[in-house]
């Protein structure tokens, strides 16, 4: 069974299975990612196509392509791309991240984005098995592994661009230490105050430019409402500046 969601303020319309559900970290991703017209981008494990499509309605004439192994949910995701007309700009390959099909050549892409399962330690999900756990925890991999089949997809100087825990933050620049440069750290903040709970992390391969620390993007002002950049990143109003003017 599979239900029908709407995002970016109902621009975008994605069938999701049981399950998992992408929601805001989709969204927040897609926002990150900004791409010229004709550049090339790649998201590995797009799932049923969210952040993938999102990420294409907010930069049009880019072209994207999504990499997902679930067969099941592979089919849906090429569903919701001909669902939202995209089939011009955008594409899905089903295949791992260990074992990327051929296709998808080393150094091709002007931009690689991920939202990869945020445990890699099974036990670290304290409840019984359901069908969110391969988004959650890694079967077989390790965050490294993501992001070093980012790194070898993107051309030089390309961008890879990622959300993750921010207890992680220390595993992500692990993962880009001696081979990506001029990283982007925004942390993301339920409310002002409080403490991150999630980052977007963005690097560009094989530069050396230092590493900036962003002013967080609050989410909730009180009772749970949206402040109003959350907002309008959330309806596709605006794009999420990861290059601030210094």
């Amino acid at each position: 069974m599979t239900e029908k969601v709407t995002f970016l303020g109902g621009q975008v319309t994605v069938r999701q299975a049981e399950g998992y559900r992408a929601g805001l970290d989709a969204v927040l991703l897609a926002s990150a990612v900004t791409l010229k017209p004709g550049a090339k981008a790649l998201e590995l494990g797009c799932g049923a196509g969210t952040a993938l499509i999102c990420a294409a309605h907010q930069n049009p004439k880019a072209h994207f392509i999504g990499l997902e192994k679930n067969q099941g949910v592979f089919a849906l995701a090429q569903d919701n791309i001909i669902e939202n007309a995209m089939q011009k700009y955008v594409e899905v390959l089903q295949g791992s991240v260990a074992n990327p099909p051929q296709g998808l050549r080393p150094d091709s892409f002007d931009q690689v984005f991920l939202n990869p399962p945020y445990f890699d330690d099974p036990s670290a999900i304290r409840r019984p098995k359901t069908g969110k756990d391969s988004a959650f925890v890694n079967n077989g991999l390790t965050l490294r592994d993501w992001i070093d089949t980012a790194l070898r997809l993107t051309r030089a100087k390309g961008y890879i661009t990622l959300i993750q825990r921010a207890e992680r933050l220390d595993d992500c620049l692990a993962g880009f230490y001696g081979r990506a440069g001029d990283i982007r750290i925004l942390p993301i903040t339920p409310r002002a105050g409080e403490a991150a709970h999630r980052i977007i992390v963005r690097a560009r391969r094989n530069v050396k430019s230092p590493l900036m620390i962003l002013p967080p993007l609050v989410i909730h002002e009180a009772e749970r409402t949206w402040t109003p950049m959350a907002d309008a990143i959330l309806k596709g109003h605006t794009q999420i500046n990861l290059d601030p003017k210094g």
